[in-house]
């Protein structure tokens, strides 16, 4: 095939291995993530992991809407968010000591690194 329809299929095909590579990267971070919540947060995993699953829609969040999401008291939805810091799965990204955000970094990093490859 040749002409517009060749390259139009080209270009098909190319996003279609992008995105089965985004894919693939997403549940292989995913499980790992997983995995870490669950050997690190033995008592409160099942938090641990409805934040982790929260982070896919949402992937910059504060303490109070970790507070919301898990429906705990603010002490309890900091430490959880101090946890997924230590386990570097959250990092904070603003610098402050209130009003914190933090960031699913590594799950934004594949879409930053699939932008470089489209280009």
């Amino acid at each position: 095939m040749g002409g517009l329809a060749g390259l139009f299929l080209k270009g098909v095909i190319e996003v279609s291995k992008q995105a089965t590579e985004t894919a693939r990267k997403i549940l292989a971070l995913r499980e790992n993530h997983r995995d870490a919540i669950t050997n690190a947060l033995p008592r409160t995993a099942a938090n641990g992991h409805k934040l982790l699953e929260h982070l896919y829609k949402n992937p910059i969040v504060s303490v109070t809407d970790v507070q919301e999401l898990i429906g705990t008291a603010y002490p309890a939805a900091n430490d959880l968010v101090t946890r997924f810091n230590d386990l570097e799965i959250l990092h904070e990204i603003t610098g402050q000591t209130r009003n914190r955000k933090f960031n699913y970094r590594e799950f934004i990093q594949i879409f930053n690194d699939n932008e470089g490859e489209a280009e």
